[in-house]
């Protein structure tokens, strides 16, 4: 399901990268359990850096942008 909502994100940066630990969505914490694949992409001259995280019972589809420093929980996949 496409959200594209801004979240707030709390990470730790190890080994020169940047992990997603938990995020913040409509006032309800999701705790980052697993991250799955990370990957970069431009929108124009904006590098959005993507990560497929899972709390342990759904996915997340986190998108940071490096330009305007922000985040956004852009899908969610829902465990049937």
């Amino acid at each position: 399901m496409k959200v594209d909502a801004k979240i707030k994100v709390a990470v730790i940066f190890e080994k020169g990268q940047v992990l997603p630990r938990w995020f913040v969505w409509e006032d309800r914490k999701y705790d980052v359990r697993s991250i799955n694949y990370t990957w970069s992409d431009y929108q124009g001259d904006e590098k959005i850096t993507r990560f497929a995280v899972s709390d342990g019972s759904n996915s997340y589809e986190l998108a940071f942008n490096s330009k305007q420093i922000s985040w956004r929980l852009h899908k969610v996949y829902s465990s049937p």
